[in-house]
């Protein structure tokens, strides 16, 4: 298997698949596998707009509603398809050896943010009612989300379907300071209610925090910044100890939607990660 084959798996997450509107198989670097993504935002609506994002908002996106039948059924057709051969049918996969692309998870990861959508509950149920349905995979949960609206009654109620059974939040938080925040999220939402959102839930919910560092034109995270981010992550820490399933650190890998963001070097992220650590006691990945 070529390393390159692996790394343009990587690096594409288009969400479109054979004829599904819905759901779309990834080769997730986080997941460590083939990830059953659903994109809820089709209208790319998102209470983010990130300077790294791969999503071209400069295209308007499309208003549907959302089909929950539809959903199980894509979702229904991709495991029909990985059963059948590993999806090695799938022009981005057919170079990636069969071990890569072993079955992970069911994702909420789309063109936007999964938890503002009104079906967010509903999407939740289905996707246990997935794992029931398959037995034989041992499917992980997995929401992938900016916190925004994690403090919502609608979405904690979600939550709690989601994270019964090997199910995950992922919760964004790529900044310490508010400056860095609003170059790099560019958010309405301040950097402080995400803080109170994440604390919220992971006194009640498994967490993971994913975090991604970069170069926005010259400027990238000074050490200042890094001490900052690092005092949110103990805040989060110390909410609960046993939720805070631990830290993923990643760099851009994919083509980004803006100009001027570039990768940072591996060691940056490495080093970052040994700080945490010395601060800590949780696991931090290096993507």
């Amino acid at each position: 298997m070529s390393e390159k084959a692996l790394e343009k798996a990587w690096s594409d997450h288009s969400r479109l698949w054979e004829h599904n509107i819905w759901v779309y198989p990834v080769i997730s670097r986080r997941a460590g596998g083939l990830s059953i993504g659903i994109n809820l935002n089709l209208d790319k609506r998102c209470s983010f707009d990130c300077a790294y994002c791969q999503v071209d908002r400069t295209i308007p996106g499309k208003k549907q509603e959302v089909d929950i039948a539809r959903i199980e059924e894509e979702i229904e057709t991709i495991i029909a398809a990985y059963e059948k051969n590993g999806l090695a049918d799938f022009s981005t996969f057919k170079d990636v050896e069969e071990e890569k692309r072993e079955i992970k998870d069911i994702s909420l990861s789309g063109d936007g943010e999964s938890t503002t959508v009104k079906e967010f509950p509903e999407v939740c149920k289905l996707m246990r009612k997935m794992q029931d349905k398959y037995p034989n995979h041992p499917l992980k949960l997995t929401l992938i989300t900016n916190a925004t609206m994690l403090g919502l009654p609608s979405v904690r109620e979600g939550l709690k379907t989601l994270t019964e059974k090997r199910g995950e939040i992922w919760a964004k938080l790529d900044a310490g300071s508010s400056e860095w925040y609003k170059k790099i999220n560019r958010s309405a939402v301040s950097l402080e209610k995400i803080q109170q959102n994440i604390e919220s839930a992971v006194k009640d919910f498994p967490l993971r925090i994913q975090t991604l560092f970069c170069k926005i034109k010259d400027e990238f995270p000074s050490e200042k910044e890094i001490e900052l981010y690092i005092a949110r992550l103990k805040r989060i820490y110390e909410v609960s100890p046993k939720n805070l399933l631990g830290i993923q650190l990643y760099g851009v890998v994919r083509h980004t939607a803006t100009p001027d963001v570039h990768p940072l070097e591996k060691s940056f992220l490495e080093n970052v990660a040994r700080k945490i650590q010395r601060e800590i006691p949780t696991e931090v990945d290096i993507y």
